[in-house]
Parts: C-alpha cells; sequence; structure tokens
C-alpha cells in the first residue's frame, strides 16, 4: 500500500493553515461539482470548540475553479442560525455558484448499504449524490459514543431529519461505518485550532493549534486523533474502519506533530448520559414503526 499524504499545520489561524496545506499538498478541483460539509453546532463560533473554522472553507473556496455547483450543506440542530452568525450567507454571495443547503430540509434518498454493520439501507441528503466531488471538513473534538467527531463522523450530517438522526445516533459506532460507505470523502480537513474535549454537548474548549488536511480520511483522522492522544486502534468504528478499507500507511507532512501533540480528556456529562439513555429507548420504539 503507498503511502498517504496528510500535511500538518501548526497555526493558531485556521485559514492560514487549511491555505498553507491545500498548496502544499497542490489541492485544485477544476470544473466539478463540490459538496462542502462542515461541521456546524448551531452558531457556536470556533474558538468555542465546537464548529469548523469558516476560514477553511474560505481556503477551499479559492482553490475551486470553474465549478458548475458549489454546495455548502449541515443538518445540525439549528442550521439556519449557524449559517446566519458564522458569516455563511456573505461566503456564499462571494464567491460564484456557491448555494447553502440545511440538509434537514432536503430530499431524500435511500441507499442500499454494501456491506451493513447496522442496518442494510440509510436515509441519505438527495443532493450530494447530485455532485461529483466531496470536501469534508470535521471539527477535532471527543465523543462520548463515538470515540471522536473527525472526518468520519462527519458524514452523519448528511443524514437529514432529527428522527432519521435519532435512529442511528445511540449505534453511531456502527452506523457511520455504514453511511461512509455511501458518502465517500474526496478530500479531508480537521479544525483542531481549537478543538473540544469531554463532552460533545457542552463547549470544553482546548486549544491545539493544529490543522490537518489529505486525501484518505482514515489517514487524515489518524494524525488528528495521535495529536489528541488517542489511539484510534481502541475504537471499534475505526478497528472495522480499517479492516473495510485498510490502514493506512501515513507520509506526514508540514510542522512536527510533537509540537501540537496534548491529550484530550474523554468523558461525558450525566445529563449527556441521561439524554443518550432517552435517545436510545426513542430510537428503538421509532425504528418499530418506521423504516429503517
Amino acid at each position: 500500500m503507498s503511502a498517504s499524504d496528510v500535511y500538518l499545520a501548526n497555526t493558531g489561524n485556521a485559514y492560514k493553515g487549511a491555505s498553507e496545506a491545500l498548496d502544499t499538498l497542490g489541492f485544485s478541483v477544476r470544473g466539478k461539482r463540490v459538496y462542502i460539509k462542515p461541521n456546524l453546532t448551531g452558531g457556536r463560533p470556533a474558538n468555542e470548540g465546537m464548529t469548523s473554522d469558516i476560514g477553511i472553507v474560505r481556503a477551499v473556496l479559492e482553490r475551486l475553479h470553474d465549478c458548475p455547483q458549489i454546495t455548502i450543506g449541515e443538518s445540525c440542530s439549528d442550521t439556519t442560525t449557524a449559517f446566519d452568525t458564522l458569516g455563511y450567507r456573505q461566503l456564499a454571495e462571494e464567491f460564484p455558484n456557491v448555494q447553502l443547503e440545511d440538509i434537514r430540509t432536503s430530499e431524500i434518498v435511500w441507499k442500499p448499504v454494501p456491506k451493513p454493520y447496522h442496518t442494510k439501507e440509510m436515509p441519505f441528503n438527495a443532493n450530494v449524490f447530485k455532485h461529483d466531488y466531496v470536501i469534508n471538513i470535521a471539527k477535532m473534538k471527543t465523543h462520548s459514543l463515538a470515540g471522536v467527531t473527525l472526518c468520519m463522523k462527519n458524514i452523519f450530517g448528511f443524514v437529514p431529519t432529527r428522527k432519521q438522526k435519532l435512529m442511528y445516533h445511540p449505534f453511531i459506532k456502527k452506523a457511520v461505518l455504514d453511511m461512509n460507505q455511501i458518502v465517500r470523502s474526496d478530500f479531508c480537513l480537521v479544525d483542531g485550532v481549537f478543538g473540544n474535549e469531554y463532552d460533545e454537548v457542552q463547549s470544553t474548549p482546548k486549544y491545539t493549534g493544529a490543522v490537518i488536511a489529505g486525501e484518505n480520511m482514515l489517514a487524515v483522522d489518524l494524525i488528528a486523533a495521535e495529536i489528541m492522544g488517542i489511539n484510534l486502534n481502541t475504537i471499534d468504528t475505526y478497528v472495522n474502519a480499517f479492516e473495510l478499507w485498510g490502514e493506512p500507511v501515513v507520509n506526514l507532512l508540514g510542522d512536527d506533530m510533537r509540537e501540537v501533540q496534548t491529550s484530550y480528556r474523554q468523558g461525558c456529562l450525566f445529563t449527556t448520559r441521561i439524554r443518550y439513555l432517552k435517545e436510545t429507548t426513542a430510537s428503538l420504539l421509532y425504528r418499530a414503526v418506521n423504516r429503517h
């Protein structure tokens, strides 16, 4: 297996770090229909550790040329507010052919899963399949159910409605394996300038000063997790992912990982545990009477 190039920028400026990474990796997309999927959590600013920095999205847009269709989409708790408060409306006006999509209200298509880990078919945003190239912009975060929230979990946002998400979220360790078989990432970035540790619902920002980029999703997640002090071979999702797609050999470019390496606390609040218990019960009831 040939090595996958991953670039690490040690930076406090997400736009600058992403630009450096993209240029070094020779990133440029021309004439394709491009879907950009950031990780947005309501309208929370990036320095609270919950939301991808819009500067990374800007850096990507600057390197898309003659693309007839560019969509930026998300399905967070309040996508409309996120687009309004984080500057996405202005960004869409500034760059040609850019459309914003609230995936929660998009057309839905059910897709069969080639190798099911959790379910044989799943609902997805239909629009993403009308695009040629998917750019996955994740945030560096821990997650009590999934272990980490990086590029692999960021695909969860292509499941449109809250009720449909509810069917899969309690079983996310296996569900994201199914999702990533359907929606494949062509290029990945992780915003780790400010990450979030401990609880995925509460903002507990951790300055890390890292932007990671590369074509291979698992390679990018490997580097991001290593920076966080987390071994992906201890997380079932990634163990299965390495068996499914192969564990990548990484050729790390850019800055020395030791300059940004730290330790992210893992865990969650008691209220989050109660929330997930309720979600699991509701999920089982919903799945009993709905297509899944």
